[in-house]
């Protein structure tokens, strides 16, 4: 869990942020002087010895905050403590109940809005109430309705351009701070598919979350997304979508798409038996032999052709490796950062311990491991000030009682944008030396997985000239997927990380804690063609619009395509009984 050390008071003025750590540092909290003249809203916040910004809210704001104090009545208790701009399409305010009390930054009531500039919607609403702090979930019946009518209160006669989705997802999350307090809290989301003529448009729509005693915590509008510092927002044109009436019919879509259906089968180590609530606690999990999809294409509705993937998938290909038995082993993260300087040639030059260890529990239950932070200092740029984009951080993670390495990840953050200088085949090659000396001793049969490096899967329509700010230190990614009886098990393997500057190791992660678990025989399954017809009856395809992105671009019109629907929740096809098994919510 992250710890939240201490709390930041924001006052917004002029599109400008202004932070001051007053109380994460022990001094008096602020005193907020409010006063509304004339649809203006101005308050005074001071802090100690020094004043801080006038915010002011107007007229138009002002209206805009009423109607959403209709709608959640307890934000009246709070004040307002900034407004401002977030870039040409939208603003914001904060609002808090910490004013002249010297309360910890976890245990006040805070709020968050966003509202779209102009028309003055509500696109986006946090609020966090340590009151309202529970793990319990609502009944689902109860979320979709507090859902659905906070909704149709922000939206008005807009909610019949949207749809609410059958699934229930659950978020949760956690803080705690320096003096010890915590809160944990526990949310159902409901989705809210916006429609266009008629037909369901991907990544458009909102989000609300419910917590167990009925009240909504978030609000969340897609089509708002952070870009260049600031939040910008494109209404679709409806002209630019493709008319329903253009689309081939649904029985012609799923002879095509079942003709790119393959079907493959897969070991899972430990399957939950149950969709665990929460993060935390023990899950029964069992081995399973499964079918699960290997490839397919949604289909373009008006063409009937593929659709043209805009993320190329990874290539997979089989290889026979040779262990060496070598294990990593430190007493301390110190050593280990020695350790994997020699055997990796990572530079570690200046890097420090950054905070406390941390200690968890690993996927496989009474197995600890513990997390260590290492990094360097920034240097100082040409205008005095700290340049942080020159540091390197170093992530460890470590069996708590025999100080084995079990990932690492070395993050640099110079070289972003930068082209590979070193071949993908040469990448490979060191992967695969540096994986073979830590496999256990003998012969080892895995799948490696290939990910495309960010240069060589942006799709054609962006404008590169764009990413400034967005681009990657290039890398190439293998992960190596163990095999029993030829057939590979999702949850035991490894990955590597090869630095496409450098050519050397840069991470490393061991995902093989379930391997003392007994997999059933391969004998006796079903045919890959039954499970085929089974995903097909139970993952019917579905007509919806999908306009594809990029950081922040769209590409040049939205497609109306055919594509299964997933539903909601865990499910596999058993290969034994050719049935669908969901794991059902604990």
């Amino acid at each position: 869990m992250k710890k939240a050390k201490g709390v930041v008071v924001a006052v917004l003025t002029a599109g400008m942020l202004l932070s001051a750590t007053a109380l994460a540092a022990g001094q008096d909290a602020p005193v907020v002087a409010r006063e509304v003249k004339g649809g203006v809203e101005s308050v005074q916040v001071t802090n100690g010895t020094y004043p801080l910004h006038e915010v002011e809210l107007t007229e138009s704001q002002q209206q805009a905050m009423e109607k959403i104090y209709q709608i959640v009545p307890e934000l009246k208790e709070l004040t307002v403590e900034g407004v401002h701009e977030g870039g040409e399409d939208a603003w914001g305010v904060t609002l808090s109940n910490r004013a002249g009390e010297a309360v910890s930054g976890i245990m006040c009531i805070r709020a968050s809005l966003s509202f779209k500039t102009g028309t003055n919607e509500l696109v986006r609403f946090d609020i966090r109430n340590p009151d309202w702090a529970s793990l319990e979930l609502p009944p689902a019946e109860l979320a979709k309705e507090k859902a659905y009518e906070f909704a149709r209160q922000v939206l008005g006669d807009k909610i019949k351009d949207y749809r609410m989705s059958d699934g229930i997802g659950f978020s949760s999350g956690g803080a705690r701070d320096s003096k010890g307090n915590e809160i944990n809290w526990t949310e159902a989301g409901v989705q809210f598919e916006r429609l266009i003529n008629g037909i369901p448009m991907l990544n458009s729509g909102i989000r609300v979350d419910v917590d167990a005693a009925g009240h909504v915590t978030e609000y969340y509008t897609d089509g708002f997304y952070q870009i260049n510092g600031g939040i910008k927002y494109e209404e679709p044109d409806l002209a630019a979508f493709p008319s329903p009436a253009l689309a081939i019919t649904g029985e012609a879509a799923e002879e095509i798409f079942a003709g790119l259906l393959e079907m493959k089968l897969n070991y899972v180590g430990s399957f939950p038996l149950q969709y665990p609530k929460y993060r935390s606690g023990e899950v029964e999990t069992r081995p399973v032999l499964m079918y699960a999809p290997s490839a397919y294409a949604s289909i373009d509705a008006v063409t009937g052709e593929p659709l043209a993937g805009f993320q190329q998938p990874p290539q997979i290909s089989l290889v026979s490796l040779t262990g060496e038995g070598k294990k990593l082993v430190a007493a301390t993260p110190e050593e280990a950062a020695a350790l994997l300087a020699a055997e990796t040639g990572m530079d570690i030059a200046g890097m420090k311990l950054s905070g406390e260890d941390e200690v968890e529990e690993s996927l496989q239950p009474g197995i600890k491991v513990k997390t260590y932070h290492l990094n360097s200092e920034p240097q100082t740029g040409q205008d005095g000030t700290p340049d942080y984009s020159t540091m390197r951080y170093l992530y460890l993670r470590t069996l708590a009682d025999t100080g084995q390495v079990v990932g690492f990840n070395l993050q640099d953050e110079a070289g972003h944008g930068e082209k590979a200088t070193v071949s993908r085949a040469a990448a490979q090659e060191t992967a695969i030396q540096f994986l073979q000396r830590y496999l256990d001793r003998g012969a080892a049969e895995m799948e490696m997985y290939v990910s495309w490096p960010q240069e060589e899967s942006i799709p054609d329509w962006v404008d590169r000239s764009k990413l400034e700010g967005n681009e990657q230190r290039p890398e190439y990614n293998f992960a190596f997927t163990c095999t029993h009886q030829g057939i590979p098990v999702s949850d035991r393997g490894y990955s590597v990380t090869v630095d496409g500057l450098t050519g050397g190791i840069t991470a490393f992660h061991d995902r093989n804690s379930s391997s003392s678990v007994t997999l059933p025989d391969s004998k006796n399954v079903v045919t890959a063609e039954a499970a085929k017809a089974e995903f097909l009856k139970s993952h019917p395809l579905r007509l919806v619009y999908l306009w594809p992105e990029y950081y922040g671009q769209k590409a040049p019109e939205p497609v109306l395509v055919y594509m299964p629907d997933h539903g909601a929740g865990m499910e596999y096809i058993d290969a034994f009984t050719g049935k669908t098994v969901t794991a059902e919510m604990d």
